[in-house]
């Protein structure tokens, strides 16, 4: 008898929980630029939100899906087409300069990354297939070139929305702050600048504040002329909240607001089991492996260049081995390890990783933080020479430019920064203080989607979220008070006119 009120107690018990999973479940749907190491953020975070019991759904560009890896089991994919935008043969045009020795061309792809976008906001098919799932919450990319216009999506349909974002733009999300401290992500500089970096600190951000001219201002007017007027700026300030790709740990300490999350790290997490191939070679390799990443850009460099300089260095190491993210054929399969492809997260969490070559993106230099790995920063464009630059201040490697690097400069950086405890240590107790504080990054990211859709975030805004960008700025003040101080002045010196020339009249002659 007991042992069957036992059954019925504990199977009420399991359709409650069912039912409460039911009644909270959600359909997310994440529209991630359409390139692959953006898209890998957003689907880290879509299978967290998944496990909470959420239906996702990942909106992807033909250039993601032809990468292969996201049609996943749980994971729901609209696919739309991207015109104007191959990166297999964007990205070795615009790295070409640096195989001649000079700066990749970052303003060249800028303007690529806006054509790409242009076509995708009026597809009236990708929107009606969005629409018809009917979301709960949208999760877009806030990012400067073009991303954030993919709010008109969510702004049509009247649905909610989040972004994620890499870097720290603080006046899109009206977060109070001064250049004098906060550097921008485009310098490569410290939070402890002198007079020359502030200033150009300071210019930087002024003219960030001007219309970007790879995002429209009025993207309302273009894509959604049926709606009500607003600007862009006032509308991707309605975000429900913002999860930023940074922390004070990797990054410096920066001002926040209760819907501004600090969540460095959405592709760090615990490691999962190496394929063979690379469980062999990294258990073999005793004296210290360096893993090798660039991302997508450098893997299909010229053979010459990448023989000339990379595999050349990787022959020099004394004991290293290394494990290369490329399609280069090694001279050494023993000591130097090619692939197309590489689980990256997981090989820097093998106890035999000495180093770590990248190009700085924060992806990877958040995985290199997690698992406690010290860096060799090889920064090409955009916020890769900051990056770099955190990453040399907080001690946790050192930074080589690409421009006139040498095959023995670039082994003997990759053998100190092995060899040399000091970085190991500093970047083994960032690493514990990061665990500490922020758990797995992709789940806390989850968490707070989850509790927005739950309870909105109306109580985390700013009355500053909540006006025109102008008047949070106080442009509209000080031009009244440039107005007064103008009116003033020209009224002091009319009159200074005045009593001069009363002055100066010749007085009577006396008889």
């Amino acid at each position: 008898m007991r042992t069957s009120q036992s059954l019925v107690k504990a199977l009420a018990a399991v359709l409650l929980l069912c039912c409460l999973q039911g009644a909270r479940a959600k359909r997310v749907m994440f529209m991630p630029m359409p390139i692959t190491s953006h898209a890998v953020l957003h689907a880290n975070v879509a299978r967290a939100l998944k496990d909470l019991g959420h239906e996702v759904w990942l909106v992807l560009g033909s250039p993601v899906l032809s990468k292969g890896g996201f049609n996943q089991e749980g994971i729901n994919v609209i696919a739309f087409p991207v015109m104007n935008f191959d990166d297999e043969v964007v990205y070795p045009s615009l790295l070409e300069p640096l195989y001649a020795g000079k700066k990749a061309n970052f303003g060249l792809l800028a303007e690529l990354f806006f054509r790409m976008y242009e076509p995708v906001l009026p597809n009236k098919t990708l929107f009606n297939e969005m629409k018809a799932v009917k979301p709960d919450l949208f999760v877009f990319d806030d990012d400067s070139s073009g991303p954030r216009m993919f709010s008109v999506f969510a702004y049509k349909m009247g649905v909610p929305f989040a972004f994620i974002d890499f870097t720290f733009e603080p006046y899109a999300r009206r977060v109070p702050f001064s250049p004098a401290v906060t550097p921008s992500y485009l310098i490569p500089i410290e939070q402890h600048m002198t007079f020359t970096e502030r200033l150009e600190n300071t210019v930087f951000y002024l003219f960030g504040l001007l219309d970007s001219p790879f995002c429209y201002s009025d993207a309302v007017a273009r894509y959604a002329p049926e709606m009500p007027y607003i600007s862009l700026d006032t509308l991707i300030a309605r975000a429900e909240i913002w999860l930023l790709q940074i922390d004070h740990i990797l990054d410096y300490p920066n001002p926040t607001l209760p819907n501004v999350k600090l969540i460095g790290g959405i592709a760090a997490s615990p490691a999962k089991p190496l394929p063979s191939r690379f469980q062999s070679f990294m258990d073999r390799a005793k004296d210290g492996v360096l893993i090798v990443s660039f991302g997508s850009l450098l893997e299909g460099m010229p053979d010459d260049f990448g023989e000339r300089l990379f595999m050349a260095a990787f022959q020099q190491l004394k004991k290293i081995r290394v494990v290369i993210r490329s399609n280069l054929t090694s001279p050494d399969p023993d000591k130097i390890l090619t692939s197309s492809w590489i689980p990256q997260n997981d090989l820097l969490a093998h106890p035999n990783t000495k180093v770590f070559l990248t190009h700085c993106g924060i992806s990877g230099q958040y995985q290199a933080l997690y698992h406690a790995v010290p860096m060799v920063g090889l920064p090409l464009f955009y916020d890769q020479f900051y990056n770099a630059q955190r990453m040399k201040v907080k001690g946790f490697g050192k930074v080589v430019n690409f421009q006139g690097l040498t095959v023995s400069q670039l082994a003997d950086v990759i053998d100190e920064v092995a060899s040399d405890p000091r970085y190991k240590q500093s970047i083994t107790r960032a690493s514990t203080l990061f665990r500490e504080q922020f758990g797995v990054p992709a789940e806390r990211a989850a968490y707070w989607l989850d509790h927005v859709m739950k309870y909105g975030g109306s109580y985390m805004r700013s009355a500053g979220q909540e006006m025109p960008l102008y008047q949070y700025l106080l442009l509209d003040v000080m031009a009244v008070i440039g107005g007064v101080v103008v009116f003033c002045s020209i009224l002091s010196c009319v009159l200074i006119r005045c009593m001069i020339r009363l002055c100066s009249r010749k007085k009577p002659k006396l008889d």
